[in-house]
Order: structure tokens, then sequence, then C-alpha cells
């Protein structure tokens, strides 16, 4: 599967919305903090809310291309 493309999202006005991207597929990708840890949502094109949380770009990624490819998609990371 070819590499995806992330590009920092802008809000209606043309501002960058800080710590969001938008992938060349249309996936919207956001990082926030949690409990002091790093977490990014994953939001599919057309959609409201996020279908996927993961703790780190890689799993992102995985997400990403495992819902393009039509798989299940866990909406979290198990713990290990």
């Amino acid at each position: 599967m070819k590499a995806i493309g992330w590009a920092p999202k802008k809000n209606r006005d043309g501002d960058v919305v800080p710590n969001c991207w938008i992938t060349d597929a249309g996936y919207t990708v956001a990082q926030y903090m949690l409990d002091q840890q790093q977490v990014f949502t994953v939001t599919a094109p057309g959609c409201g809310a996020a279908m996927a949380y993961r703790r780190s770009r890689e799993g992102v990624i995985e997400a990403i291309q495992g819902h393009m490819a039509g798989q299940a998609v866990a909406k979290f990371e198990r713990e290990e």
C-alpha cells in the first residue's frame, strides 16, 4: 500500500488547526494529551466521530490502512 500523506488541517478561515492533520484520503487525525499521555484520534471521511484512538502515528497509519482495505478496525488499542 502506498504511503499516506498528511497535511496540516485548516479551518474555514484558512488558519491551521494546531495538532490536527488531514490525510490525502480525507481522514482527520488529531493529537491530544490525556493524563499526560499522547493520544491520536482518527476520524474517517464524512464522519463526525472518531473511529479509532491510537497511541502512536504508526498505530494511526495501521488503522487508516485497515479501514481503507475494508477491514474491521478496533476503536481502542489493546493495552500491552
